[in-house]
Order: structure tokens, then sequence, then C-alpha cells
């Protein structure tokens, strides 16, 4: 759970099970940085490269995601920025992506 400065209480699973079902998206984490919610995103290269989706397609595709996903979600956790990241996400032996480890990404 992420603790906002104005009290909310997010739950950034919810966000990602949304954020993880949308083009191009393998998976994700959602992580507070200076107070705003940042979604970081392992893409779906296969994906693309059988697409022939170049990077910078690539890039607009999942900003358009993000876009999608704050139309459906409330206003306290609605995505200020995806940034993709270069590799799967370190996991747990149950398969959990370790949060910790990515805390202090900064924007």
């Amino acid at each position: 759970m992420l603790l906002t400065s104005s009290g909310q209480n997010i739950y950034p699973e919810e966000i990602e099970a949304k954020l993880n079902n949308m083009p191009y998206v393998n998976e994700s984490l959602v992580i507070l940085v200076n107070e705003k919610l940042v979604a970081l995103v392992y893409a779906d290269y296969d994906e693309a490269f059988h697409k022939n989706v170049a990077h910078k397609e690539l890039e607009e595709a999942i900003e358009i995601n993000r876009i999608e996903l704050n139309k459906i979600l409330p206003s306290y956790s609605q995505i200020t920025q995806i940034k993709l990241y270069p590799e799967e996400f370190e996991k747990t032996a149950k398969k959990s992506i370790k949060r910790f480890l990515y805390q202090e990404i900064k924007e």
C-alpha cells in the first residue's frame, strides 16, 4: 500500500493489474516519486517486434495506455508518468516483484 501526503491509501497492485492488460505491457510496478504515482513498465518487446513497432512508436503506445488508464482511475490514483524499464523486475521465489528494490527510482 502507498500512502500519499493527502492521506489517500493507494493499492498499486490494483493499478498494475489494469495496466498489465494493456497493449505492449509485459509487467508493471507503480511507485511513489515526489508524491506522484509513476509506473515502471517492462514492455512486451516481442509483441512490438512482431508488429514492427519502433521504439518511438512503443513509447507513444505506452503513453496512450497511461491516458486510457487514467480515465478509469480515481483522481488520487492517476499515473503521472510511465517509464519504460529495460528488463524484467526482480522477483521473489513466489514470483512476486521485489518492490523494495525499486523505491529509490527518481524522476
